[in-house]
């Protein structure tokens, strides 16, 4: 007799546990769910960085590349006026902007020129918008 009353007291105990194990699991899987998230929001952002580095690495090399051409004896200094736009034939949603500056410097009698380049790249669109700079110092030996 004494069985069958403590049978009859544990009755839906294992409903409670159910109900437990269900809760922990799913707010286990709604954080699993937030990491991935997470992990692929910071996957996407390098990408992107990695493609406006070398977007901007590429817009530094064009300007020298028209500035120093191949062939020619000293620069063309007429190439240096200011910004140009830039588009790599990879897009991908990139775009950079160069600009060029001449400054002359005077050294034991002799002038030289110098060239500041500037590449800033920018990929991706809305929230997930990377923008990278880069800078290179060039001068003429001429």
């Amino acid at each position: 007799m004494f069985y069958k009353n403590a049978y009859r007291k544990q009755r839906g105990g294992a409903l409670i546990v159910a109900i437990f194990v269900i809760v922990v699991m799913s707010l286990m899987a709604a954080a699993m769910i937030r990491i991935d998230w997470s992990s692929q929001d910071t996957t996407t952002r390098e990408v992107l960085g990695t493609r406006a580095w070398f977007t901007a690495h590429s817009g530094n090399e064009m300007m020298l590349n028209l500035l120093f051409p191949i062939g020619v004896s000293g620069a063309n200094a007429t190439v240096c006026n200011g910004s140009s736009a830039f588009t790599p034939a990879n897009n991908y949603n990139c775009r950079a902007t160069v600009t060029c500056t001449p400054s002359s410097v005077s050294r034991a009698g002799s002038t030289m020129t110098t060239f500041y380049l500037e590449s800033t790249a920018t990929c991706g669109s809305g929230a997930l918008q990377v923008t990278r700079t880069q800078e290179t110092w060039a001068k003429d030996l001429q």
